[in-house]
């Protein structure tokens, strides 16, 4: 499983990444938000039909179809990327987000059911931890396979590099999938959810129930909105205001995934799924403040500017790693059995509603303010935010919340 995973999220990295920087090059920065909104539109409309078939279905089976469709979204992306044709490439976005929304409720139900409680913070540490290395691999080597010149092409020969390398990756994740280990299908009996997104908007609401697991979703929800937003800023800041090459700003987004990847192998160390929420406060204004330090950073003319850049965004993804981690683990560990796809798919929609909230805001902001501006104003709210979080923990930990009601009732 750990191998399908780590391909297919290389893949889906190294070509979004790829796909941002061909935009910001081709001085169409702006397509980024829009990508991100595309991406993230499946999840919204689909997450309750990912829930249910994972809760439905053998997981097994689930995977190994999405990983077919993943071969066709990349078959159409490798087009794309070699005529540079942009209908293609964002319909390619829209595949990859669909084929994301099926997997990650199979995915994430199945380490609770492969695991004991005590271990799913370390797996998930240890599952951040392959994440992150292909994360890393994929956004380094988009930038890296763009600046490549092995051979005079007339199509710039980075592209059929980064083209081959998608459709070569999709296929041996497909070949992976087959090895993934059967696991006993719980075989719910829940219902069709027919109404799709609106399902998974009722699903959120009723999440409202169990406090402990509405402010995991919440900082869940807040980490991918805030992440995304720092990416694509990232990539802007770097080859359009500073004036970088792709392998460097591609550097830089690998510096605040490397810190995440840190940070979760950290979380996992000094948070459990009884004891977790007393790190969110201090994380999130720990990434306000290195995103804060990398605005200021950005903005003035240093000789150490791409060093001082890189070790704040680091810092800004370590503290994102010690937030990210105990949130998944709860919300794995805390809906029962039966529940799990769908408490993972509601998860899911309200996640990617923020990404698509996120998209929307870059786009806006990105006509408006300079790259590094932005950074600096993301950082404020990272640190502001903190307060939030902290009370959110103050009160599920309080006499005033009766922390043994309300898990019968999620979802």
């Amino acid at each position: 499983m750990a191998a399908t995973y780590f391909l297919g999220v290389f893949n889906d990295n190294f070509f979004k990444q790829a796909a941002l920087l061909l935009a910001v090059l081709s001085g169409l920065s702006g397509l980024q938000g829009k990508a991100t909104m595309l991406f993230s539109l499946p999840f919204i409309l689909f997450s309750a039909y990912g829930g249910w078939l994972a809760d439905r279905f053998p997981k097994r089976q689930v995977i190994i179809g999405v990983k077919f469709l993943e071969g066709i979204a990349m078959l159409i992306g490798a087009y794309g990327i070699i005529t540079l044709s942009w209908g293609w490439i964002l319909a390619m976005v829209f595949l990859m987000g669909l084929q994301s929304t099926f997997f990650g409720p199979a995915l994430n139900g199945s380490i609770p059911e492969l695991y004991p409680s005590w271990y799913v913070t370390k797996a998930n540490a240890l599952l951040k931890l392959v994440t992150t290395a292909a994360i890393l691999l994929g956004m380094a080597a988009a930038g890296i396979a763009l600046d490549q010149h092995w051979l005079d092409t007339d199509i710039p020969f980075g592209r059929v590099l980064v083209s081959v390398t998608v459709l070569s990756v999709a296929l041996a994740g497909i070949i992976a999938a087959f090895g993934i280990k059967r696991i006993e299908n719980i075989n719910s009996k829940s219902p069709f959810p027919w109404a799709g997104p609106i399902v998974s908007l009722q699903d959120s609401i009723k999440l409202r129930h169990d406090p402990p697991l509405l402010l995991a979703v919440i900082g869940d929800t807040y980490f991918y909105f805030l992440s995304l937003i720092a990416v694509m800023l990232i990539n802007t800041m770097g080859v359009n205001e500073l004036q970088m090459s792709v392998t460097a700003t591609s550097l830089l987004a690998v510096s605040l995934m490397a810190g995440v990847c840190i940070g979760a192998l950290v979380a996992a160390k000094i948070t459990s799924p009884e004891r977790w929420s007393h790190v969110l406060g201090p994380a999130s204004f720990g990434m306000g403040l290195c995103l804060f330090g990398a605005g200021i950073v950005a903005g003035m003319e240093l000789d150490l500017q791409w060093v001082l850049l890189f070790v704040s965004l680091m810092g800004a993804g370590f503290c994102g790693g010690i937030f990210l981690i105990p949130l998944t683990a709860f919300i794995q560990v805390r809906p029962d059995l039966n529940k799990k796809g769908k408490v993972i798919a509601a998860a899911n929609f309200c996640a990617f509603t923020g990404m698509l909230i996120a998209g929307s805001i870059f786009t806006l902001f990105d006509k408006n303010f300079l790259p590094s501006s932005n950074v600096f104003f993301l950082g404020i709210i990272g640190m502001i935010s903190a307060v939030l979080f902290y009370g959110g923990h103050k009160f599920i930990n309080s006499s005033a919340y009766d922390g043994s009601t309300g898990r019968e009732n999620n979802v």
